[in-house]
């Protein structure tokens, strides 16, 4: 089985299609059952692609180039010369900007890559550069994470809505309303629960798994957290947060002070989904 080192290591070869069938085959069927792999794939062969179409936007003038072959090979043909002692050497005088660089070659070099990196560091700051996100959704991702990866022990495994009820029954005050996922034969199915913290605070932590995907959510008084951070988006009528992270998406909402957050690797619409129809 190959490991995640050796997919990272040919990871190029794989994206420049340089590897043999079985090498080809076998990263692939790696990038595709390992997540963190898959994040790196994406974001090289994203990196790749961008870089590739603005490059194409910063052509060196094809006149300045064959301008500075020409005076290149002048040089290269003056030096090749055997060396002669006179009393008064000619001395070749170049005007402009092509005489500069004649007789400076390391400013050819740097006079055809600045572009370049520029318009890399644009890429990068545009394009791929994170974006700033609340805490709150790195802890959310982290905590599913775990989940994820079966780091996480939960304190009752059941799918019983009213066993998972009774054993959050402890926790119910009037500032924190637990709310139990209703699954009833849909898309989710109860796997667990835990009792838990979300930012420093008590919370409720129910584990799911819908469309063949495992969700975390998580409810805990919310009254003075800000999610003024993260981008927002009316669904079916309810205004949802949301951000990303370790490339799981968080999508967060309040009812009354009880604030929900609904964690997996599916795609933030049918997140909000699965949260306005399993949560009332």
């Amino acid at each position: 089985m190959t490991t995640c080192n050796e997919a990272i290591e040919q990871l190029h070869e794989f994206l420049d299609n340089e590897l043999d069938d079985g090498n080809h085959s076998t990263i692939k069927q790696h990038i595709e059952m390992c997540h963190k792999c898959c994040e790196k794939f994406e974001f090289e062969q994203n990196l790749k692609k961008i870089i590739k179409n603005k490059t194409f936007l910063h052509k060196t003038p094809q006149p300045l180039l064959q301008s500075i072959a020409s005076q290149l090979a002048d040089l290269e043909e003056e030096r090749s010369q055997p060396e002669q002692i006179v009393l008064e050497p000619k001395v070749r005088h170049h005007t402009g900007i092509f005489g500069f660089f004649t007789l400076r070659p390391a400013f050819v070099t740097m006079a055809i890559l600045l572009p370049i990196t520029i318009t890399c560091l644009a890429v990068y700051l545009v394009f791929l550069r994170p974006t700033g996100f609340s805490p709150i959704v790195q802890v959310a991702a982290e905590r599913h994470d775990s989940f994820v990866n079966d780091n996480m022990r939960l304190d009752l495994v059941s799918s019983d809505r009213n066993e998972i009820s009774r054993h959050f029954k402890n926790l119910q005050r009037s500032n924190l309303a637990i709310n139990v996922p209703e699954c009833n034969g849909r898309d989710t199915k109860l796997l667990g629960c835990k009792d838990s913290s979300f930012a420093g605070k008590r919370s409720a932590y129910v584990g799911l798994s819908g469309n063949h995907n495992k969700i975390s959510l998580e409810m805990v008084n919310g009254s003075d957290m800000n999610l003024n951070k993260l981008n927002h988006e009316i669904f079916k009528g309810k205004s949802y947060h949301f951000g990303k992270y370790k490339g799981y998406n968080v999508v967060l909402w309040r009812q009354g002070k009880t604030l929900y957050s609904m964690t997996s690797t599916m795609n933030r619409r049918d997140l909000m989904r699965v949260a306005s129809e399993s949560i009332r």
